[in-house]
């Protein structure tokens, strides 16, 4: 038998996993958000200053396993994802936000410092 993959949730024991996007306000402000669920949308508090790749957690959302009855869990990564055309307000913003918070999100790789 051959599963197809599905489209939005992977997965992983009884486990699922789902990559979601967000705004670059929510991911820098926090706050709510819809998240997809199997069993249909669940409202989801983001963590101010949240960055591509934090995971969240929902717990119970998974799949039941058939033999104990216990319910996995959804593992929610965040993927922060900005808009189609950047207009000149928040370029300048970035900008002028940047000047006076220089920092380098590299340091540590490969032997940098």
């Amino acid at each position: 038998v051959h599963v197809q993959p599905h489209p939005l949730f992977e997965r992983k024991d009884n486990n699922v996993h789902v990559e979601l996007p967000v705004s670059l306000a929510e991911a820098v402000l926090g706050g709510k958000i819809e998240v997809p669920t199997i069993d249909g949308p669940v409202s989801m508090t983001v963590p101010k200053g949240s960055n591509s790749g934090t995971t969240l957690r929902l717990k119970g959302r998974g799949i039941v396993d058939p033999k104990s009855g216990q319910r996995g869990d959804q593992y929610v990564k965040l993927r922060v994802v900005l808009p189609k055309s950047v207009d000149p307000e928040l370029e300048e913003l970035v900008r002028r936000w940047a000047e006076k918070h220089p920092y380098d999100p590299r340091a540590g790789l490969a032997g940098r410092s």
